[in-house]
């Protein structure tokens, strides 16, 4: 697994690259270690990587080589970087991605991409897809829409595009939305997990199924559900499995219906946060 990559970038060039890669692009600014601050640079954290500036004297821009950057909403960060004075070039010969490259304030060479994946039909003009970032706050709203939902969902904007982009970058994570109309109007979530048990058998977990509220009659829970499971079957997995509230017996009718069995006693901790240290 890939823990950083390095770019190249000319002394006193620090305040530039935040500007870029932590205001531009959002990326987070995380300490270099002491005996390493002293040489420059500045390092930051996307999600499932980290991207390090470090100071050459003798700098000259890597114009070939380059890191490639996924992203949640290839359309947003284009935008964001024209407005700013950042060209941006569209490539689309790439199968199964689209992407641009740009160059970051030093001359670099940065490609970004974001799977190109087609939509799944539900019927009726419904389809199933991706979630981008411009979704999750439809997600959210969604995940609202019930007593349980509206206690839980509290968080602020900022945290959800931070887990967002978490999962949009997690191989091992699909969150998926159901859309009619131009309309957001379903969601799902799925986890594969690999493990040793049942002989290293793959595992994929179903959690946060949402239809609205005035769209499910038109059987859209079941037909979601079969696309999930065509998702399982895809990867591989032998499994697929998901817990479900104790209070929502209507829940647990749907999945028995669909061939879940209520086999196993679910058990959750919820973790405090850890104390500050003086």
């Amino acid at each position: 697994m890939l823990h950083h990559v390095l770019l190249a970038s000319p002394p006193g060039s620090e305040a530039a690259s935040r500007a870029y890669f932590g205001d531009l692009l959002g990326l987070t600014e995380i300490p270099k270690p002491p005996a390493l601050a002293a040489r420059g640079g500045c390092w930051f954290r996307g999600a499932g990587y980290e991207l390090h500036l470090g100071i050459e004297e003798d700098f000259r821009p890597a114009r070939k080589a380059h890191p490639a950057i996924r992203v949640g909403d290839l359309d947003a960060v284009a935008a964001r970087l024209h407005e700013a004075g950042h060209p941006v070039r569209i490539d689309d010969e790439l199968p199964g991605f689209q992407r641009f490259y740009a160059d970051d304030p030093h001359g670099n060479r940065l490609e970004f991409v974001q799977p190109d994946e087609p939509a799944g039909e539900l019927g009726d003009g419904v389809t199933v897809r991706r979630a981008r970032a411009a979704d999750v706050p439809a997600v959210i709203e969604l995940l609202r829409d019930d007593p349980l939902g509206r206690q839980r969902e509290t968080g602020t904007p900022d945290a959800y595009r931070a887990a967002f982009a978490a999962i949009d970058a997690d191989p091992n994570q699909l969150l998926a939305v159901v859309e009619a109309e131009g309309m957001i109007i379903g969601t799902c979530q799925l986890t594969f997990i690999a493990g040793l048990s049942r002989h290293g058998t793959l595992r994929m977990i179903i959690e946060a199924v949402r239809i609205a509220a005035g769209q499910r009659s038109r059987g859209l829970g079941g037909r979601l559900l079969g696309w999930t499971l065509d998702r399982a079957r895809e990867r591989g997995a032998g499994l697929v499995q998901l817990t479900t509230d104790k209070s929502r017996t209507d829940a647990h009718r749907f999945y028995a219906r669909h061939g879940f069995v209520a086999s196993h006693e679910g058990m959750k901790l919820v973790l405090e946060p850890a104390p500050v240290s003086p």
